[in-house]
């Protein structure tokens, strides 16, 4: 079998695995009938502390600035989830509260996310969590938001099956997983410390950021359901984004390291 084959047969298991879109929430969260679909109470509790706790870690830069809201946002709150979907929680607060420059208080609270998210694998029912601190300014485009704080819908999903082409999906993960493969197999063939680790980092930086902004203007014009983020989706549930972030942190050890 080719490579080409097998990556077409991962691809089909995989897609086999994981719909599109689906008939109704994902039971596991959601206690849903034609009038409503209520959150499982334990679950949004649980959720809710989660958030608060998350928060804490921020009273260096947001002092006594409370928390707007909680929010569930992302596929877990559509019709588009699947075995891999994250639960996004949001919590709102108030940047304009805070005393320090919007882009600095912004950096302090990505850096302060990444590590907790770094320390912190916490899975509800198989999902893992995901916390975001968000300003309650910031435009948010999802379909699907929930208060977790004050336990209702702010915008409800619309079960409407969107069109989607599966060859042109196919073709952009095939695509960037294939120069994924290259980029590794360069960085795994070579025994000794490669001379071209530096240029092997900025190919793999650049492929990243070029991933990550193809997600970025694919939701922004298109929406959850357009090409570049399903492509994403596919990317990230196969494996492809975390290895690719494995390979530039292991690119940039050999930069530095001696035989």
């Amino acid at each position: 079998m080719s490579y080409l084959e097998k990556t077409l047969s991962s691809w089909k298991l995989l897609k086999e695995s994981t719909q599109y879109y689906h008939d109704s929430l994902n039971p596991l969260f959601w206690d849903e009938d034609e009038d409503s679909a209520d959150l499982d109470p334990s679950v949004r509790k649980k959720l809710v502390s989660i958030a608060e706790e998350f928060y804490s870690k921020y009273k260096n830069i947001a002092k006594n600035v409370p928390i707007e809201d909680i929010q569930l946002t992302g596929s877990i709150a559509n019709y588009n989830y699947t075995d891999f979907s994250d639960l996004d929680v949001h919590v709102l607060v108030d940047f304009d509260k805070i005393d320090a420059p919007k882009k600095l208080t912004k950096a302090a609270f990505d850096g302060i996310r990444f590590v907790w998210n770094v320390r912190h694998d916490i899975r509800i029912r198989g999902h893992e969590v995901e916390v975001y601190v968000q300003d309650i300014k910031e435009p948010h485009k999802s379909t699907g938001l929930y208060s977790l704080l004050n336990n209702e819908w702010i915008k409800k999903p619309n079960h409407k099956e969107p069109d989607i082409r599966d060859e042109d999906i196919e073709k952009k993960y095939l695509s960037i997983s294939s120069e994924i493969d290259s980029l590794e197999s360069k960085l795994i063939s070579s025994e000794k410390i490669p001379s071209n680790a530096k240029e092997l980092y900025d190919l793999a930086t650049k492929r990243k950021d070029k991933i990550m902004k193809m997600r970025k203007e694919a939701l922004s014009k298109g929406g959850e359901f357009s090409i570049g983020n399903l492509a994403f989706k596919k990317l990230r549930n196969s494996g492809y984004i975390g290895r690719l972030i494995d390979l530039i942190s292991k690119s940039y050890d050999r930069i530095y390291s001696e035989e």
